[in-house]
């Protein structure tokens, strides 16, 4: 009898054990900011603690307030003529990207690499011809009267991506607290 309920316990510390896990799992960097400042999260209004949990920032909040809801700026701006002071957030964004049909340039049997043509390569152990990319003649390593060209060759037509933007958003604060924000 002993054995039996040992198996009905073992199941279910594990399921208990799993949703543990998930929970910790799903921990957002959020709720990070929000247990690490837990001490001062707890002291202010309902409405700020929900806009702060909620990823929001209002008109009024602190600084501490802020940091808390969206971590530390990327930038702070300070405009002399008015006296606000702007956090500026950046998230994500490329500068596009160049890929090269058939992979990078650098060494290949054959020489070149890229588009379509022959890569011609000498070593010393003999000339190796292959199609593997633009023309290109360059020295190389040889083995046993075959060689591997190191080099040369061009690299055929890129693929280029565009870039894209970040997302920028401005938190504006005047006199300390938060005059305008720009939430998602």
């Amino acid at each position: 009898m002993l054995g039996h309920t040992m198996n009905r316990i073992y199941p279910l510390s594990m399921l208990a054990l799993l949703a543990t896990g998930l929970v910790a799992g799903c921990a957002t960097s959020q709720m990070s900011r929000i247990d690490r400042n837990r001490d001062i999260y707890e002291t202010w209004p309902i409405e700020i603690r929900q806009a702060v949990l909620d990823g929001k920032v209002e008109p009024g909040m602190t600084p501490d307030m802020v940091r808390v809801a969206w971590g530390e700026p990327s930038e702070v701006v300070a405009q002399a003529n008015t006296g606000d002071e702007i956090w500026v957030y950046k998230k994500g964004g490329n500068d596009g990207s160049v890929m090269y049909p058939g992979g990078y340039p650098g060494s290949y049997p054959g020489g070149g690499m890229g588009g379509t043509g022959i890569g011609i390569s000498t070593g010393r152990g003999g000339t190796v011809i292959g199609s593997t990319g633009g023309i290109g003649i360059g020295g190389g390593i040889g083995m046993g009267g075959t060689g591997i060209g190191l080099g040369g060759g061009g690299m055929g037509t890129p693929i280029m991506t565009r870039p894209t933007p970040p997302d920028i958003k401005e938190v504006v604060f005047r006199k300390g607290v938060v005059h305008r924000a720009d939430n998602p």
